[in-house]
Parts: structure tokens; C-alpha cells; sequence
């Protein structure tokens, strides 16, 4: 690892030894880790902080920072479907001696083998016992367990509080927050710069009108071969005067539709009311169709024949007849007497997944799955359980066949940007991992409830409501499809995680991460990196990532990297020091001359747009010259060097006299020694310095170490919009690249007074 500044380095197969899991629960991990790391990489304390200090990314297998996305604890809970709570005085007599005794391997041993016996109603009614083996795996430092404990405790809380502050405490080390979608669009405006190429994604685009209507257009399924597109609408106004119904849902005839892609120009096609025999006088909706196109499965609502609210229906397609038959209930053993809706197929047609609000549950409504049995009927229905159901509302399973993912729609699980966010969770072949949210970019500050994804996983379609639930007259119910974030795709699985250090000292440092996909072209949604440091994304394996990492007291990082498998970083970020400048590379002149070299232009220039770019600098600059010649003289022709730049800067950045300051030190402050005419060329110099300023009140990130440093080629700067240069830019060049630059002449050609300095 005590590799030069800037290596990025890829250290494998080191595991952190268990005194320093155990010194992360007492909250000192971070600060031992990196004065060891601050050891390895040792910088001068009285070294200048110019470009060539640079933060860098170093690999690592630090594992402290725990990652109970991993867990999925008890594989079934099998109780849940036996008894509706699991009750036993003598074992819970048990649990409260060993707690009494403080004998905590017995206790964690009991305490698990109760919990593993839960019914549904043990969860709220129990919830203590909950919580008491998340703390008793924190102890025990058994932390990815004791956060899986925690988290379902805080599910399944119905009192509203989080009775011990232990939990928080824990999560904090791996709290991983998004950024506000405004401050999203910031960044993207700052990565535009960094990488001109690669354009950012479109937020939401509307399906456009041959799916849309002025109606409530919802519930959007999308068929696995991305061809055939079913949902439910309220357009059908027959009967009644459309002008007369201002709240949407009160249009009586809800019924399903569907449009087909045209293979030739990828377009949809006008959208289709399904036939008579799907759509009745009643209310049809939520529809998912087979993968082999001739099973549909749809709720219908207030039949007079039914068990409930609303049912779920299967239907049968006759391709001899090109019509649907067989339409029937599922029955008794699939539906309750309350609500059962919103049917999801899995890829293989065995398993079906529905919400529903039957009495027994979890919350007001739960997610459940039934499976086909040999004889072509549907098993009995089980809930899904409570990694994925809440005390709250889980609605809209949608199951992807990549990674085994479910996604849907809850009110109940940590992290909502609104009402009702979409969450995902992968089956782990025992259990479901903790639900993550599937990020900002997808939900908002409204709901989203009714969504369907394409076969590869990149692209979401659904009816986005920006308005309150209970407000249908303001609700925005159309269809759009939007290109599916990193973090929300089934295939973003390799996890990218690390923590932010201060080189110096050790401490951790917090800032913002911003993440683009350069193979893809795909936004990760920015995150704030937390008050340990500590940060986390989702990632497509074998991808190729840009990481910019942005602060208030750094440099801006931006690397690159190809993810293999799960990654871990220690991001080393030389901090700011209060009142010590960043230094640009510096510009010759000639000997006895105030001219500078005419390519140097560009550098000004650059210099012009980085001003711009960053308002929170001010610019020094420094003029110095050989030792030659009368020491008088030296001074005022170092003077002159500089203030020939300075009014050069200030014009054509149209920048006020308080950003640009110039001074001349003659050749009081060389290089290196004047004994050769090379060491002499270097020491005829002008230096930039850059200064806060503190007038500056905005928010802006800093630049990276790249930024510093002047372009080599003048296409460099070409392809860069927001440097502002010259329209003809490049014109000059035409010129021997030595020949001398006037600056002064180039003012006066420009027909306007030059800016004197006081």
C-alpha cells in the first residue's frame, strides 16, 4: 500500500482481523485503521500542497464496515404458516434468567430459537425480543446479524419510537444516503464537464398518446419478450358526461388495454381495449400475462359472484379461436373475503405473487405467493414474510427473473422519498436479503405503485403520481418508461464500498460520490458519503465505472476503475489546509523579456475558464526572473510579467479587481540554482496561486487534481464547452509555437482600455 501518490492500487485477499471488528463497535476502528494507513503513506509536513500531492484510491480488504444486506436470518420463520402466535412461558421464563445471569451465549442461542418459532402476530406482540437479539449480537460483535435483528425490529414496530439508541448507533456506520434529485442535476452539470462524451440520461419520457389518454392510464405490465404492453385505464366514459366527473376514480368502468410493439419501427401501436369476455360491466385491472402469452392473470372488482373486494382471475387464450376463454375465479383457496389484487407471474409460470389486505397479515396490506401444483391448481397462499411485509402497506409485486428479484412498492420500509417507494430484494435461496430502495431517480416525493420492468432489467415503466394518495383529482396517472438507475437494476450485485480518509491525519472526511457506468452510459444516483466516511453502491460486475469524489476541504477525485466482484476502497484525500495556496504549473518567459511564449495562450485561456468554473478562488500571481542583470531592473520586469497576465485574465474574464492579484519577487525566490542556462530558463517564471475567497457564500464542488494542471493539447480544451474559449480558437496557432505573445498588443487590438491596477 506505500505506493507513490496517485498509483491506484488493487490489494486482494485481506481479511481485518477480529480486534478490529470488535474496536469498530467501541467506534475507534476508523481512527487505528488510518494512522496506520498515514504511516504507509507518509507526506512531508512542511511539503507545498501543489498538484503533484494528489488523493488516490487504495483497494483494500477492510470488512469492518459491515454489510448486513448479506444476512437473510431465519430461512422461513416455518410458524408463520402454522400458528398465528407462538406462545411458551416456560422458554420465555428461560430467556429472562440468562438476560438476569448476563450469560450471553446461552441467551443468543435460546433467544434465536425462540424468535425462529415466531407467528406472524409475534413480531408486533414480541417486537422487544426483537430487539433484545440485535443487541445481544452487537455484543457479541456478530454485527451483520445484530443489524438484521435490528432493522426487522424497526419493521415491525407499530408504536412509531425506536426503543434503544443502539441501532442507530450500528447503522451509522453504513448509513448510505442519496442526494437530493436537485442537487443530482448539479453534479450531472459538473460531471458534463469532466466528461463532455458521455451525455446523462433522460428522466422520466412519457409512453405518448397511443398509450395515453386524458384519463387515468396505470398499473402498466410489460410482457417478457418487451412486445406486448397490458395495463388498466379509466377511459371508457359511456354512460355518463365526462365534464361531470372531476375525480378521476370515480369513472365507473376501469378495464384493461394493451398495445403491441411494431418489430419494424419499434413503435407501440394505438392502444386496445381487451375483449368483452376479460372486461365486464365491472372494474377489470392489474393484469400480468404468462411468459408463453396464454395465461393472463387480472383482478376483477365487485363481482356479485366473488369472495371479496376484488379478485384475481385467470383467463385462457385459444389461439384457433384468437380469443379468451376459460375465464374463472381461482377460487376460495386464493382469494379471502377481503381485498386480493395485482397478480405477478414468475418467469417459470409456477409461482404466483399478489398484495392483499386478508385478515392475518403483517400490516394493512401484505405481499403473499401461491405455487401450481402438478394437478394445474394453485397452492394454498403464503405470506411472503417479514423481511419483505411491514406494519405498514406492501403492494404491486413485480418478480424479475434475473438474480431472482422482487421488487414492490411499500409505505412501511426505512429510507421512503414519498408515500409509497418501490423497494427490491433478491432471494438467497433460504430467505429474501433486507430491501434496499431502489434510489431517487425512480421514486419522488409522491408514489409509485403500479410498475413493470423489461426482460434485461434496464428500463421501468410505470404510472408516476406526484400528488397526494388521497388526492385523484390532482394526480399525475400516465404511463412513462424511464432507463432503470445502476443501483436499481437485478443485475447491479457487486458491491462497491469503502471509507474516506484524510491522509494526514487519519480522520474520516465527508464529501459527495457521483458514480457513471462509462460502458453504459448509466447514472448512479450520487451519495453522501457519512460521518464515519463510509459510503456503498450497487454495481453491474465487470463494468467500467468513473468515481468522482467531491468535498469541501479536497480536491475533487476522479478515477477510474473495472469492477471484479465485491470492491472495497480506502479513498486517501489530502484535506485543504486553511490559508496554504494550490499551485498551477507555471509559464516561461524569455530572457530580458515580458513576452510570453505564444503557446502559453491556450494556458490562459484555460485559466479564464477555470476562474469561471470556480468562483470560490481568487488567483495570485507571481512574477520571477534569473539572476541576471541589476537586481532593480529584475524586480520591476518580474512586476511587469505579471500584471501583463493579470490584465490579460481580468478582461477577458470580465472578472472584478478583488480576484486578481499580481506581484513580482525578481529573482529573490528561484528554483533552483542559476549556474546553467537551462536552471536559468526554468527560474524566468510566472507562478499561479490559487486563495479562498472569503466573500464566496455558494455551494460548488472543488476541482479535481487533473484540473490544475494546463492542457497539453489544444483539442483538450476544444472539447471543453464551459471553458468559454475564443470562436477561433486554434487560429493563432498557425504561428511558430515559439514565437513571443504581446499581451499587451492583444488588448489594444481588441479596441478596449486595459484594466490598470492601483
Amino acid at each position: 500500500m506505500g505506493a507513490k501518490m496517485g498509483n491506484f492500487q488493487q490489494i486482494r485477499g485481506m481479511n481485518m482481523a477480529g480486534i478490529q471488528l470488535r474496536l469498530a463497535l467501541l467506534g475507534v476502528f476508523a481512527a487505528l485503521t488510518l494512522a496506520a494507513q498515514a504511516q504507509e503513506e507518509p507526506v512531508p509536513a512542511a511539503a507545498p500542497q501543489v498538484i503533484s500531492q494528489k488523493s488516490v484510491l487504495l483497494r483494500t480488504g477492510i470488512d469492518s464496515v459491515l454489510k448486513a444486506t448479506e444476512v437473510t436470518g431465519p430461512a422461513e420463520f416455518p410458524n408463520l404458516y402454522r400458528v398465528p402466535y407462538f406462545y411458551e412461558k416456560k422458554e420465555l421464563d428461560r430467556l429472562r434468567t440468562l438476560e438476569r445471569q448476563g450469560d450471553l451465549p446461552q441467551l443468543d442461542k435460546y433467544l434465536t430459537a425462540y424468535i425462529e418459532k415466531f407467528g406472524i402476530e409475534n413480531f408486533t406482540r414480541d417486537n422487544n425480543l426483537l430487539w433484545l437479539a440485535g443487541r445481544v449480537k452487537q455484543v457479541q460483535e456478530d454485527t451483520s446479524r445484530a443489524l438484521f435483528y435490528y432493522e426487522l425490529a424497526a419493521l415491525h414496530n407499530n408504536t412509531g419510537e425506536i426503543p434503544i439508541l443502539a441501532f442507530d448507533s450500528l447503522r451509522s456506520y453504513t448509513e448510505s444516503e442519496w442526494l437530493p434529485v436537485d442537487k443530482y442535476y448539479e453534479l450531472i452539470e459538473y460531471r458534463r464537464r469532466i466528461n463532455p462524451f458521455l451525455p446523462s440520461r433522460k428522466f422520466l419520457s412519457s409512453m405518448g398518446p397511443a398509450i395515453n389518454s386524458a384519463s387515468a392510464d396505470y398499473a402498466p405490465f410489460m410482457h417478457p419478450t418487451d412486445s406486448v404492453l397490458i395495463f388498466t385505464s379509466r377511459r371508457d366514459t359511456s354512460g355518463t358526461n365526462p365534464k361531470d366527473i372531476l375525480d378521476p376514480f370515480e369513472k365507473p368502468n376501469e378495464d384493461l388495454f394493451y398495445s403491441v410493439k411494431d418489430f419494424i419501427t419499434g413503435k407501440w401501436e394505438n392502444a386496445r381495449r381487451m375483449p368483452k369476455t376479460i372486461n365486464s360491466l365491472l372494474n377489470e385491472g392489474s393484469a400480468c400475462l404468462a411468459p408463453d402469452g396464454k395465461t393472463l392473470f387480472f383482478t376483477r372488482c365487485n363481482d356479485p359472484a366473488g369472495y371479496g373486494d376484488c379478485d384475481i382471475f385467470q383467463a385462457t387464450y385459444d389461439p384457433a379461436a384468437d380469443s379468451w376463454t376459460e375465464i374463472r375465479n381461482l377460487g376460495s383457496k386464493v382469494n379471502s373475503n377481503y381485498w386480493d389484487s395485482q397478480p405477478n407471474i414468475s418467469a417459470d409460470g409456477t409461482t404466483l405473487f399478489f398484495s392483499s389486505n386478508r385478515k392475518g397479515g403483517f400490516g394493512g396490506s401484505d405481499l403473499y405467493f401461491c405455487t401450481l401444483k402438478s394437478s394445474g391448481l394453485w397452492g394454498e397462499p403464503r405470506n411472503i414474510g417479514p423481511v419483505i411485509n411491514t406494519a405498514r402497506d406492501e403492494v404491486t409485486p413485480f418478480f424479475h427473473s434475473i438474480n431472482s428479484t422482487l421488487y414492490f412498492s411499500s409505505s412501511g420500509h426505512m429510507q421512503n422519498f414519498g408515500s409509497f417507494d418501490i423497494f427490491k430484494s433478491r432471494w438467497m435461496g433460504d430467505g429474501w436479503e433486507l430491501v434496499k430502495n431502489v434510489g431517487p431517480l425512480v421514486n419522488t416525493d409522491g408514489n409509485q405503485y403500479y410498475f413493470s420492468i423489461d426482460s434485461d432489467g434496464e428500463t421501468i415503466f410505470y404510472s408516476n403520481s406526484r400528488n397526494p394518495e388521497e388526492d385523484h383529482i390532482r394526480q399525475d396517472f400516465d404511463l412513462f418508461s424511464f432507463p432503470m438507475p445502476m443501483e436499481a437494476r437485478p443485475d447491479a450485485v457487486a458491491s462497491l464500498s469503502g471509507v474516506l480518509l484524510d491522509s494526514i491525519s487519519g480522520n474520516p472526511l465527508t464529501g459527495n460520490i457521483m458514480i457513471i457506468d462509462l460502458d453504459n452510459g448509466i447514472e448512479v444516483a450520487p451519495k453522501r458519503i457519512n460521518g464515519r466516511g463510509y459510503f456503498e453502491f450497487d454495481l453491474k460486475d465487470n463494468n467500467r465505472y468513473q468515481i468522482i469524489v467531491m468535498g469541501n476541504n479536497f480536491l475533487t477525485i476522479n478515477q477510474e476503475l473495472v469492477m471484479n466482484g465485491d470492491t472495497t476502497f480506502n479513498i486517501l484525500a489530502k484535506s485543504l489546509e486553511e490559508g496554504k495556496p494550490l499551485v498551477f504549473e507555471s509559464m516561461e518567459f524569455g530572457s530580458n523579456s515580458d513576452k510570453l511564449k505564444m503557446r502559453s495562450k491556450p494556458n490562459l485561456d484555460y485559466l479564464v475558464g477555470f476562474l469561471k468554473q470556480y468562483p470560490m478562488f481568487r488567483l495570485v500571481i507571481e512574477g520571477h526572473t534569473d539572476s541576471d542583470g541589476n537586481p532593480k531592473y529584475n524586480l520591476d520586469l518580474s512586476r511587469r510579467r505579471a500584471q501583463a497576465i493579470a490584465n490579460y485574465i481580468e478582461y477577458n474574464g470580465q472578472f472584478s479587481a478583488e480576484r486578481i492579484k499580481f506581484f513580482g519577487y525578481g529573482d529573490t525566490r528561484p528554483l533552483v540554482p542559476n549556474d546553467s542556462e537551462e536552471n536559468k530558463r526554468q527560474n524566468r517564471r510566472v507562478e499561479f496561486r490559487l486563495e479562498w475567497d472569503p466573500t464566496y457564500k455558494g455551494d460548488a464542488p472543488l476541482p479535481s487534481w487533473q484540473e490544475l494542471r494546463f492542457q497539453k493539447k489544444k483539442t483538450d480544451i476544444e472539447l471543453d464547452d464551459d471553458l468559454a474559449l475564443p470562436e477561433n480558437f486554434g487560429k493563432e496557432f498557425e504561428e511558430p509555437m515559439d514565437d513571443e505573445l504581446d499581451l499587451d498588443a492583444e488588448l489594444k487590438q481588441m479596441e478596449v482600455p486595459k484594466p490598470v491596477k492601483p
